[in-house]
């Protein structure tokens, strides 16, 4: 499977949690310079960025939006700026999958979801998507626990074997 990050946004350029921003300019032309290297988009996750990814990237007429590809559920962090947040419920997230100090969803509920749409509806490894960056590592990780461990990057091509 062809994994696409979205194109950059404001908050991917501000470092802050959630939200559902449009592509910046920058972001629109780093999705272009990808166009040569990916198959037709066929799915891609409801997020604004993701929607307008797959449309520069010339989505196929069949496009599927999927909401099971939404983005990680940040609750009361959407829109915050790690430092904006208590470091002790910061560092109680990226330590235990399992916490949810914003209130939203654990990191082992939300890549759970992730590898069960996999699982799923993934299909076959000629499949093309496109997802907000949290979905990509969810996609790319074994597990909750390696989760942190692959880092993304907005505009990125990304291949996953098939699970």
């Amino acid at each position: 499977m062809q994994i696409i990050t979205a194109g950059r946004t404001g908050p991917n350029r501000s470092v802050r949690f959630g939200g559902d921003p449009v592509l910046d300019h920058r972001g629109r032309r780093d999705v272009l310079g990808l166009s040569a290297l990916t198959r037709p988009v066929d799915v891609c996750g409801p997020e604004a960025a993701t929607r307008a990814t797959a449309d520069i990237l010339g989505a196929t007429s069949g496009l599927i939006v999927d909401d099971a590809l939404r983005t990680l559920d940040v609750g009361a962090w959407s829109g915050l700026s790690p430092e904006e947040i208590d470091p002790v419920d910061l560092g109680g997230w990226f330590a235990d999958p399992e916490a949810r100090p914003h209130g939203g969803e654990s990191v082992a509920d939300f890549v759970a979801r992730i590898h069960a749409w996999r699982s799923t509806r993934g299909g076959s490894g000629d499949r093309c998507v496109v997802v907000a960056m949290p979905v990509a590592q969810a996609l790319l990780c074994p597990d909750a626990t390696g989760y942190f461990a692959h880092e993304v990057r907005p505009a990125t091509l990304y291949t996953c074997d098939d699970a």
